[in-house]
């Protein structure tokens, strides 16, 4: 008996061709890589990472979204030779190379005034920044931009910061929080997050903060190449409006979106912790990031005033940073700011409301 074609092969066909099609509509996705200018991505970076891809916002808008999480420097560069198309990172070393010639721009601030402080223990005799003279400061790295927030401090206060204080390396996390607590330094530079980090462990500290560091609100951005802004105009928008949304997520379910985020990235939470403090631990700190991203009416989420970024070019031209010209309205963009922020208060709500309990 000779075979024809049966519901069976037909069947088989069928799956064949829906298989093809899916790939094909995979290939047309655009991708978007994007550098995360940090080597772990916790819970205060759930409203730009986590949350949008748990919501599948990036998805939704039709885009090929890859979030992958490497140092500043290192991101900037891979964004400029091609390899990614954002980088989210601090205003500073993206500046640096704009002034050099390289063509890259903050197309959306993220992270909208100074978040970055000398702190030091809460029973330290230090009072003011005037109490530094003689001290060591431990920070992250010597070519970090709160280096530089730190020494204009320091001469605000009336010292010499190349002669009045010491910097160390003490890197991040829980060994800069030893070197603090240890004595092996006085003062600690550092940000939000590591702030709350370390109010998690029970340190207890004092922050300093100035005006001229007030200023700098150009903190961190995502920035993107001037030809890929040019050529892809409404994948900027769709990128950037699911991060809109997802602040708006989270700032309207905390809770839930540790739980999303602690999916999406298992190793981000806290071991050695039952359910209920390393809870309070995760609000903690996405409740600290929280109170430097949130844009509260007038202002717009992802908006750059020009005055920010001509303060910014200042503080680096005169911490000998930048040198030659710099345009400030050739570090930034404001086109995509209405488009991200587009979001339907509605979809937030529902969203929110569908975050794991």
């Amino acid at each position: 008996m000779k075979l024809t074609s049966t519901p069976k092969t037909a069947l088989a066909a069928a799956v064949l061709a829906a298989v093809a099609s899916t790939a094909a509509l995979a290939q047309d996705k655009p991708k978007v890589i994007v550098a995360i200018g940090t080597t772990s991505v916790d819970v205060s970076q759930s409203y730009n990472t986590s949350i949008p891809i748990y919501t599948k916002c990036w998805e939704k808008e039709g885009l090929d979204v890859v979030i992958q999480p490497i140092s500043s420097g290192a991101g900037m560069q891979a964004v400029l030779s091609g390899q990614a198309q954002l980088v989210n990172m601090g205003s500073g070393t993206a500046l640096q190379a704009r002034a050099k010639g390289a063509p890259i721009k903050s197309v959306f601030l993220n992270i909208r005034k100074n978040f970055q402080f000398p702190v030091v223990l809460e029973s330290s005799p230090i009072k003011s920044v005037a109490d530094f003279k003689g001290k060591t400061i431990g920070v992250i790295s010597y070519g970090a931009v709160l280096v530089n927030v730190t020494k204009a401090m320091i001469a605000e206060a009336g010292l010499d910061p190349a002669k009045d204080v010491t910097f160390i390396e003490t890197g991040a996390g829980a060994q800069a929080v030893s070197a603090l607590t240890s004595g092996k330094v006085d003062i600690w530079g550092t940000w939000d997050s590591q702030i709350a980090t370390a109010e998690n462990m029970g340190v207890k500290l004092r922050k300093f903060n100035s005006p001229s560091a007030e200023k700098l609100d150009f903190g961190s951005a995502y920035f993107a190449r001037d030809d890929y802004i040019k050529a892809n105009p409404q994948v900027l928008e769709k990128f950037l409006r699911c991060a809109v949304q997802g602040v708006q997520v989270v700032m309207a379910n905390p809770e839930g979106a540790v739980r999303a985020h602690w999916q999406v990235y298992p190793a981000s939470k806290p071991t050695g912790l039952d359910d209920a403090a390393a809870m309070k631990q995760a609000l903690h700190i996405l409740k600290t990031r929280l109170d430097y991203v949130r844009a509260d009416p007038p202002q717009k989420y992802g908006e750059l005033a020009h005055e920010s970024a001509v303060s910014m070019i200042d503080f680096m031209r005169a911490n000998k940073q930048i040198e030659g010209p710099l345009d400030p309205k050739d570090v930034y963009t404001n086109q995509f700011v209405n488009a991200a922020n587009a979001v339907d208060p509605a979809t937030v709500k529902a969203l929110a409301a569908s975050l794991p309990k």
